[in-house]
Parts: C-alpha cells; structure tokens; sequence
C-alpha cells in the first residue's frame, strides 16, 4: 500500500520510519479480567450480535408475532431457535439473546462466543450478570427520561424521512394547525441523554404523544411536530413505521462506542494493548503493524499513520466440530468440510490492511494516539472497515 499520498493538510513533507511493535509488561491490565469488564459492559443483544458477525459473519434473523400483552421474538442464528417473550419487541429480543447464550454455553462453546468463563458454571453466571441489564435496558439508554418516555407505542424518530425538510417550521405549523381546528394546544417536554448528548423532546397533543430525538433540543422538538402534524393530518396509523425500538437500538449502539471510546482513553500503553488485541489468536491467525512518522507541522504537532495487516481466524463451523468428534472423520466428510471452509474464506470479506491516524505533542503521544483509535476500531468486531 502507498502510503506517500496519506497526508495531513498540515503536514508538508515527510518520510516513512517503519516500526517495530514491541510489548511492554507495564501497567497491563490482565487479559481475563479485562474481557470480563468490557463483557459485563454489554446487554445479552450486543454481545449475540458481535459474536454472531465475528464467528458466522452474518447477522441474526428474527421473526416477530404480536401477542396480546406483548411480543414473541424468535431468533434464528445457525440452525439453533430460540424465543423470547415480554411487552416490547426489544424486551423479548434480550430474552431470546439470553437463552441463546446459554445453549452455546450448554454446548461447550461459550469461548468461540467470547463469553468469559473458565467453565460452564462460570459461563452462564456471566450471563446471568448482563441478563440483567435487558431489564434496565430503558432506563440505561435515556439518563435524563423518565419512565413513561421509554414507551414503545410512542410514535419516534431521530430524523426526518426523505422528502420532508428538517427546516420547516413544523412546531408553528402545528400550533397553527392547532388553533384552525380549535384543537388543544401541543404541549413540550424535553430531557437530555448526558452520554449520547441527545435531546429528547415530547409532544403531546389530543392524548397523543410524539417523539422526537436530535443532538439539538429545537431539532428534537420540530421533529416531534412534524410527527404530530402527520398523525393529525394522515391519521395515527401512518406513523407505525415509527418505531421506538429501532431508535433505541441506535441510541444503545452509540452508547456502547462511548464505552469502548471510554474505556480506551482510560489504558496508559496503548501500544501494548492493541499488540494484546491483535495477539488473540481466538480471532486473528497473524497480523503486522508499522508506524509511519510525518513530519512535524508548523504548529508543532507531531502526526503519524498506523498501518496494520492481518488475517482473521478462520474458525470451523462449531456443528462441523461436534460431527467430528462423534463421527469418524471419514473421506466423505473431510471433503465436504474442506468445501465449506473453501466457500467461508471465499465469502470472507478483505481483512486489510487498515490504516489510523494519530497526532500528538510528541512523536510517541502520536503513536498513542493511532493505536487508541485502532483499540476503538476492534473492540467494535468490525473488522473490514
């Protein structure tokens, strides 16, 4: 890869210093108790969908059935099916991750899922742990909410859909809308999510409410409005396309990269810490690593590229791992399981390499600096962007 065309506006001129990654046993958090941190971190949901792209590169399907005091979420991720029942659909999806987990645990599998535990009992008491979190889900995801706004029948958005401009005024075309029917004037409430630094605005009109979330509380209320206004307009029934559960899925999904960026910012050696990452030979068979040093800029910020390369293991599919332990690895099947490892490496997406930048009133705060957003990048198990 030429790196020559890589450069920063403010950098004029440079050249390329390769590397060596090099371990450093100080302050270095061990390796269990760290899993154990980041994994007690996530919901039962979060740490299916991660495993399931990791070890299967796909995601999980669902089904869903409307019960008369909820929901029923069926999950179906490699031939195994499970359900999950409660009164919203993101509920029953935690329920159903939790009884997931617990059969690869039951099957012996929990290490290919990156469930800490140095045994079955271990295993599913760390479940159990982030099992609990499914229940404080709501309350996890909106600091500043409270209760009621967690509803899942209130009509929510986080934008406005094609078509409609998000500068409109919908918040004074509503009330105008308001006063020509003689209906009850819209009436705000906004809260703040501190972490995710949304706004989250309310609006309640005629005993309905609307739900609109934007980084700017007047964002956040035109939207709500705007959902008002076509409830008024189209009838309730246009807006059932608005579905809290997707916009809380985002909201949980921007929370959990605010703890991994968190958590990131936190590790003295970063450089340590990724060659840790990138030596798990549970997910990656090889990897290198080089620095790239640019010259300093004329404000005297040091910035430099981290280059990395790897392969991802290529694990066998764990139901191929069962028949080869019960059965005898006969002719028949060992060329059939080389025809499906043939056809996963095919359909493997490009591992690399990648490349991060870092700057930094030194040489080596620069280098931090690139390897922080490397740790941020593979502890997301996205390992093709």
């Amino acid at each position: 890869m030429d790196l020559t065309k890589l450069t920063f506006e403010s950098v004029f001129g440079g050249s390329d210093v390769p590397m060596k990654p090099s371990r450093s046993e100080d302050n270095k958090t061990p390796r269990n108790r760290t899993d154990l941190e980041m994994f007690l971190k996530k919901t039962p949901l979060m740490v299916l969908e991660e495993a399931a792209k990791a070890v299967y590169q796909k995601t999980p399907t669902w089904g869903t059935v409307e019960l008369p005091e909820g929901f029923e979420m069926t999950l179906i991720l490699n031939e195994i099916t499970v359900k999950g029942q409660a009164t919203s659909k993101k509920a029953a999806r935690q329920k159903a991750a939790v009884e997931y987990l617990r059969k690869v645990v039951e099957k012996g599998k929990h290490e290919i899922f990156f469930i800490p535990g140095t045994t079955k009992e271990e295993a599913l008491s760390n479940i159990d742990q982030i099992s609990d979190k499914a229940e404080e889900l709501k309350r996890s995801t909106s600091d500043a909410v409270q209760d009621n706004d967690n509803d899942d029948s209130i009509p929510t958005s986080a934008e406005f859909p094609p078509g409609i401009s998000p500068t409109e005024n919908w918040v004074g075309k509503l009330q105008e809308k308001s006063q020509k029917s003689k209906l009850q004037a819209p009436i705000y409430e906004d809260s703040k999510n501190e972490r995710t630094e949304r706004f989250l605005v309310i609006c309640t009109m005629c005993n309905q409410k609307t739900r609109g979330i934007r980084s700017k509380k007047k964002d956040a209320k035109n939207l709500a409005a705007w959902l008002m206004w076509k409830a008024l307009e189209d009838g309730i029934e246009s807006l059932e396309s608005y579905d809290m559960v997707d916009v809380i899925e985002n909201l949980e999904e921007a929370e959990h990269l605010l703890e991994i960026q968190d958590q990131a910012s936190k590790i003295k050696d970063k450089h340590s810490a990724l060659i840790d990452i990138l030596s798990d030979k549970k997910r990656f068979s090889d990897y290198s690593m080089d620095f790239n040093v640019l010259s300093v800029s004329t404000m005297g910020i040091h910035q430099v590229l981290l280059e990395i390369s790897f392969r991802r293991l290529v694990s066998p599919d764990p139901d191929d791992l069962e028949m080869g332990a019960e059965h005898t690895q006969t002719e028949e099947i060992m060329k059939a399981t080389a025809e499906k490892e043939k056809l996963r490496k095919k359909n493997m997406p490009d591992s690399g390499p990648l490349v991060f930048a870092g700057h930094g009133s030194s040489a080596e705060e620069a280098k931090q600096c690139a390897c922080k957003s490397a740790i941020i990048h593979f502890n997301t198990y996205d390992f093709t962007d």
